[in-house]
């Protein structure tokens, strides 16, 4: 399990703050360079968890300003929730939103230009590179702007930063499979959160139609890495919410359903295999690109290893040619 990391500025001497700050900005965000206008010493902390290309963590800060000094090696988009303080964030083209506590915003790498953090400074945020994130919640990105509330009364958007709140506050107790469903949730949510509701309600048997004819495309696509919902609904030429309602009903989320579907694939295949066949090459052909994640979420899923199952695959098959 990946563990939860803290850096903090404390005990450092003030007039080296600054450059070890930006330094592991570089590495925890982006390459930020920052500059501290409070007078008195400014103490700054982050406590974060990164798994594979997913950056969690929690952000406390004084007074300072950034200003993105390097690109990342490819486009990131960051989802951040203020929690205090207040921050200022101005995008390459000169337009700037203000954020307050309760405030989330969804903001893409190449766009930001620099920031300024008020007071009191805390929040949450999630780095991953644009491609990986879901079609809705990149656009949002994309349009430089867009403060979301996330008070209470916020409806989904509120539910959204509520879970990436208990993301930070699990991360001792979340194994990485664990941390992956849990974050692959939050966007879910988040997703549905920004895009608007159907103008026209969708009836029951509609609903339950589009469930038959996505769980069919489920099953041709299982094999691609990339399904996911936004896939999907991207696909049948529908909303990301009216693909999450239509699946709200069977206890199940798309997501949930992607992963339930993939796992039964892998043990059919591990208990049928022979010859040469490795964990890694099942794992791979349906989908799993990670094989911890793939290895914990086998044995939560059948309480048994993908190797065990293999095992006992490989020895039926070897009874079966000595008979």
């Amino acid at each position: 399990m990946t563990a939860a990391l803290t850096w903090s500025t404390h005990g450092s001497p003030q007039d080296h703050v600054p450059d070890a700050w930006s330094s592991t900005m570089s590495q925890l965000h982006l390459g930020w360079a920052l500059s501290f206008s409070e007078p008195e010493p400014v103490g700054v902390s982050v406590r974060y968890r990164r798994l594979d290309q997913l950056t969690v963590g929690e952000l406390r800060c004084g007074r300072i300003t950034g200003r993105q000094a390097a690109t990342s090696e490819g486009p990131l988009v960051g989802v951040l929730v203020t929690l205090s303080g207040r921050l200022m964030c101005r995008y390459v083209g000169g337009s700037e939103v203000e954020l307050g506590p309760g405030d989330l915003l969804v903001w893409d790498s190449e766009l930001a230009h620099d920031f300024e953090a008020v007071g009191d400074h805390r929040e949450l945020y999630l780095l991953l590179p644009r491609e990986r994130l879901p079609q809705a919640i990149a656009g949002s990105a994309s349009r430089a702007g867009g403060v979301v509330s996330v008070r209470p009364g916020s409806g989904l958007a509120s539910i959204a930063a509520a879970q990436l709140q208990a993301i930070t506050r699990e991360f001792d107790h979340l194994s990485d499979t664990d941390l992956a469903i849990a974050s692959q949730t939050f966007f879910d949510t988040l997703e549905t959160a920004l895009v608007p509701a159907p103008e026209q309600p969708v009836s029951s048997s509609a609903r339950e139609a589009l469930v038959v004819r996505t769980r069919r495309y489920i099953e041709d696509h299982l094999d691609d890495p990339d399904l996911c919902a936004s896939a999907i609904a991207e696909a049948f030429g529908i909303s990301v919410r009216t693909l999450h309602l239509a699946h709200a009903g069977t206890g199940a989320t798309v997501g949930r359903w992607i992963r339930e579907r993939r796992l039964k694939a892998c043990y059919r295949d591990l208990s049928r295999a022979h010859g040469g066949t490795t964990v890694t090459d099942v794992a791979f052909r349906w989908g799993f690109n990670n094989m911890g994640h793939f290895s914990t979420a086998f044995k939560q899923a059948f309480g048994v290893t993908p190797s065990s199952v293999l095992l006992q695959g490989q020895l039926s098959w070897t009874g079966t040619d000595n008979g």
